[in-house]
């Protein structure tokens, strides 16, 4: 999966390891709007400085990386969650699939073994959950926040200013690199030890994800069925919830376990 799948480090890590870092649009602030190509111009010098520190292995992956997201307007894939909590003796495994249409569209949709969605389409913010006839909303300016970071195809010169990185040694996964990255802010320390991507080689999209938090916990992502550009109806993003759903205008985390 390319860098849109990399939600998960704003997403899961905003609203698993802490809610209370959503933005919401009372909170945050409308960047002035920039012409597209000085956006872009200014994007890959910005990205060119950045990664010219890097070691040179390093840099010539994410370098490849980010050249092969250039044509990337929507992308498609089936996931599984493979969560391993510290009092629990086995592993929480989810699945679902994902979508994601530029410029600020992302569906997190889980079908096993309890079926539960996330949305995002630019103004809102909605965790919805089926059985337990519940939802969260709220009006956010994430998504446009990950626009920043994914639109241009440079989020790893962003994420420096979070993460330090490195490229693991070894491929632990056939055909793929793997990025460590650890976190150098406090807020972020604190509760996470590092976060792990596999970028595929051939494909040059992010194959799994993978976060440690500082207490034992592990939460990997995998991504199958990967699809570049698919046709992704606009009804994709809308939720339409049934007259009995108690909705909350809050957030208690989506992608930690949800309070029961």
């Amino acid at each position: 999966m390319t860098m849109r799948l990399l939600t998960l480090l704003f997403v899961s890590l905003a609203l698993a390891l802490g809610p209370a870092q959503v933005p919401t649009l009372g909170q945050a602030q409308a960047a002035p709007a920039v012409p597209a190509t000085a956006a872009v111009a200014d994007s890959d010098a910005a990205a060119d400085t950045a990664y010219a520190k890097l070691d040179p292995a390093l840099r010539a992956v994410i370098q490849k990386f980010d050249a092969a997201q250039a044509n990337v307007t929507a992308l498609s894939a089936r996931f599984v969650e493979r969560k391993e909590i510290g009092l629990l003796k086995n592993t929480v495994v989810q699945e679902g699939q994902f979508y994601h249409s530029k410029p600020d569209k992302f569906l997190w949709e889980y079908t096993a073994p309890e079926p539960k969605m996330l949305l995002m389409n630019g103004k809102l913010l909605v965790a919805y959950y089926p059985e337990q006839k519940q939802a969260e909303e709220i009006q956010t300016r994430l998504s446009r926040r990950l626009v920043k970071y994914f639109g241009l195809g440079q989020v790893f010169a962003d994420l420096q200013n979070y993460y330090s990185l490195s490229l693991a040694p070894e491929a632990d996964l056939p055909g793929a690199r793997a990025i460590i990255m650890t976190p150098t802010k406090k807020s972020l320390a604190k509760r996470l030890l590092e976060v792990r991507l596999w970028i595929d080689e051939n494909l040059q999209q992010v194959s799994q994800l993978e976060y440690r938090e500082q207490d034992g916990d592990r939460t990997l992502f995998t991504f199958t069925d990967i699809a570049v550009n698919p046709a992704i109806a606009a009804d994709r993003y809308e939720i339409d919830l049934p007259t009995d759903v108690v909705v909350s205008n809050s957030f208690s985390g989506f992608f930690a376990e949800k309070a029961r």
